[in-house]
C-alpha cells in the first residue's frame, strides 16, 4: 500500500535565521517544508509544486510580499492556495487589510507565538483536507454523471428510463453540492471564531474579564466545530457501511432526564427559555431497562430534540416513548414551524433541507435526520414524521421491546465534584501521553485534587513505570504513541500486573472497530476532547 503523500508548506523569507527559526518551529508537524530565500524563489517553486499553505515574509528586497502574492495568485498551481502573512514591521489594519485584499488569509506579527504558528498552520492544513475531500465528492459526482451519459448514447431502447435516471443524478448532484457549500460554510464558521478569538486572548493587556469571555466563546465554538465533524464522520461511516451496533443495557428513565436536563440548558444558552421541554412516558414503566445500543440511540434523540429546538421559537417539545407490544414507539413532538406536506417525503433524504427562512438561518450539515434514520433501521425499527405548516411536528421511531429488567437501577452516588474537588492525595496516577499540551491540560484540570502525578510519553516508558514498586493507582494511557501505542503497552503491562485500573484516553473512540478489538484489556475510556467532569466521574470508579 503506497504511503500517503506529506502536505506541502512552502515558506518564504528573505531572512536565513527566520527561515530556519520557522522551518524548527513547524518541524513537529507531520509536513514537508520547503524554503525560499526570495520571492522570486517562491514563485519558482510554485509553478513547480502544490502547496497546502504558504507562510511569506512581508519585508523582502527586489520583490516584497505584497508583490509576491499579487504574483502567486496568478499561478497556475497555487492560485487558490492559503496563505499566511508575517512580519515584525507591517502589523497595523492597514496593513492587515491590504494583505487580505490581496489575497492573504492571515497576518502573524513578529516574533512568531510557535504554538499559535502551530496552531494556526494545522488548522488551515485541515482546512486544505476538507476542501481537498469535499472536491473529491464532486468529482466522484461528475464521473458518475458522465458515465450516465456514456450509458444513454449505448442503450437507446432504454432511453426514456436513462433519461429520467440522468435528470435524477443531476438533481442529487445539485442537492450534494448544496451539501458541500453549507458544509464548508458551516465548519468554517466555528474555526473564524476560534482563530479570531484566540488572537484577543494572546493580547497581554486583555482584562481578565474579558479573557474569560473569549474563552467561552472559543470553547462555545469548539464544541459546535466538534458536533459538525463528528456528523460528517458518522455520514461518511454509514456510505462506507462501517457504521457498527453495540446493544447493551439501556436504562430509559435515566436516558429521558439526562436529555431532558441537557436541552432545558441548551434552550436556556440559546435564548428559548420559554419554551417547555417535557417527558412523555408511562408510570407503569418508570423502571424499565431494555436491551439495545445506548449510546446510538440517544444520538437519534439528541438530532431529534436537536431539530425540534432548532425550529420552535416558542410553546413545548414533549419527547418519550410508549410500548406498543414487541416495539417501543418513541417520539419527539414539538409546536415549531411545521413542515409543508410536499417537503415530506424528503425529509430523511441525506442531501435534502427543508427550504424555510428559518432552516436558512439555522446552523448544521442538514445530515442529523438522515444519519438518525440509518441508525433507528440498524437499531431494527422505522422513523416517520407527521407535521403541519405553523402547528409544529412530530417525529417517532419504533425499536424492538428486549426488556432485561423492570427493577428499578441503584441510584448511582452522589458525583465526588458536585460542589468541590476530591482529595485524591494518596493515590498515584500515571500519564502516558505523547503530546505535552494535552498532558498539560490533564495536570492542570486534575491540580486541585492534590493527586501525584507521573507523566511518560511513550509505550515503552508507560510499561516500565507501571511495572516499579509500587505500582499507580490509575493510568491514563493515551492509544497513539511512538515506539509502543497504548493498547500493545496495556498488552505488556498485562502479562506481569493484571490488577493496575487502566482507562485509555483516545480521539478515535467512534472507531468502534479498535475499541472493540482491545476491550478486554483495558477497564475504562474517555474520549477526546477530554471533559473535565466526565474525567473526574471516570477517575473516582477506580479510586476508592
Amino acid at each position: 500500500m503506497a504511503m500517503q503523500e506529506l502536505k506541502k508548506v512552502l515558506i518564504i523569507d528573505d531572512n536565513e535565521a527566520n527561515l530556519f527559526s520557522l522551518k524548527k518551529i513547524l518541524e513537529r508537524l507531520n509536513i514537508n517544508i520547503h524554503t525560499a530565500i526570495s520571492g522570486l524563489v517562491g514563485l519558482k517553486l510554485s509553478e513547480e509544486n502544490k502547496y497546502s499553505l504558504i507562510l511569506l515574509d512581508i519585508q523582502m528586497p527586489e520583490m516584497d510580499g505584497f508583490e509576491t502574492l499579487e504574483k502567486l495568485r496568478q499561478s497556475k498551481i497555487n492560485s487558490f492556495s492559503p496563505v499566511i502573512l508575517v512580519s515584525a514591521i507591517f502589523t497595523e489594519d492597514q496593513y492587515k487589510l491590504k494583505g487580505i485584499l490581496t489575497g492573504a488569509y492571515d497576518l502573524i506579527p513578529k516574533p512568531v507565538n510557535p504554538e499559535i504558528l502551530r496552531a494556526k498552520v494545522n488548522i488551515f492544513l485541515e482546512l486544505e483536507e476538507h476542501k481537498t475531500n469535499l472536491e473529491l465528492l464532486v468529482n466522484e459526482v461528475e464521473d458518475r454523471n458522465k458515465k450516465l451519459i456514456l450509458e444513454i448514447s449505448k442503450r437507446k431502447k432504454v432511453e426514456a428510463d436513462l433519461r429520467k435516471a440522468k435528470n435524477k443524478a443531476e438533481h442529487m448532484n445539485e442537492l450534494k453540492s448544496q451539501l458541500l457549500m453549507n458544509m464548508s460554510h458551516e465548519i468554517r464558521t466555528p474555526v473564524n471564531s476560534i482563530l479570531g478569538f484566540a488572537d484577543l486572548i494572546a493580547n497581554p493587556s486583555l482584562k481578565n474579564a474579558d479573557k474569560e469571555r473569549y474563552v467561552k466563546y472559543v470553547s462555545h465554538s469548539s464544541q459546535n466545530l466538534l458536533f459538525l465533524i463528528d456528523e460528517i464522520l458518522d455520514h461518511s461511516r454509514i456510505e462506507a457501511g462501517e457504521f457498527i451496533i453495540h446493544n447493551g443495557e439501556c436504562y430509559l428513565p435515566g436516558l429521558l432526564d439526562e436529555l431532558s436536563e441537557s436541552f432545558t440548558n441548551i434552550k436556556n444558552q440559546q435564548g428559548k427559555s420559554e419554551i417547555g421541554i417535557f417527558i412523555d412516558s408511562p408510570e407503569q414503566n418508570n423502571s424499565l431497562t431494555i436491551e439495545t445500543d445506548p449510546q446510538r440511540l440517544k444520538q437519534v434523540l439528541i438530532n431529534l430534540l436537536s431539530n425540534a429546538l432548532k425550529y420552535t421559537s416558542e410553546g413545548e417539545i414533549h419527547f418519550g416513548y410508549r410500548l406498543e407490544e414487541n416495539i417501543l414507539r418513541f417520539h419527539v413532538k414539538d409546536t415549531g414551524i411545521g413542515i409543508d406536506k410536499k417537503e415530506l417525503p424528503e425529509v430523511f433524504n441525506r442531501f435534502k433541507r427543508v427550504e424555510s427562512q428559518e432552516s436558512l438561518q439555522s446552523q448544521g450539515t442538514g445530515l442529523g435526520l438522515s444519519i438518525a434514520k440509518k441508525i433507528v433501521e440498524l437499531l431494527g425499527g422505522k422513523i416517520g414524521i407527521v407535521s403541519e405548516i405553523n402547528k409544529g411536528s412530530e417525529f417517532f421511531f419504533t425499536i424492538p421491546n428486549k426488556v432485561i429488567t423492570s427493577k428499578k437501577k441503584v441510584e448511582a452516588k452522589p458525583s465526588l465534584i458536585a460542589n468541590e474537588d476530591p482529595d485524591w492525595s494518596n493515590f498515584n496516577l500515571l500519564i502516558a501521553e505523547d503530546e505535552e499540551m494535552n498532558y498539560l491540560f490533564l495536570q492542570e484540570a486534575l491540580r486541585l485534587t492534590k493527586i501525584n502525578i507521573s507523566w511518560v510519553k511513550n509505550g515503552m516508558d508507560a510499561v516500565s513505570h507501571s511495572l516499579q514498586l509500587p505500582p499507580p493507582d490509575l493510568v491514563l494511557m493515551d492509544v497513539k504513541m511512538p515506539d509502543m501505542d497504548g493498547f500493545e503497552a496495556i498488552r505488556q503491562i498485562r502479562k506481569k500486573n493484571q490488577d493496575i485500573p487502566i482507562i485509555i484516553q483516545t480521539a478515535f473512540a467512534r472507531s468502534d472497530d479498535e475499541l472493540e478489538h482491545n476491550e478486554k484489556i483495558f477497564d475504562g475510556y474517555i474520549t477526546k476532547p477530554i471533559n473535565r467532569i466526565t474525567l473526574f466521574k471516570k477517575m473516582s470508579e477506580f479510586l476508592v
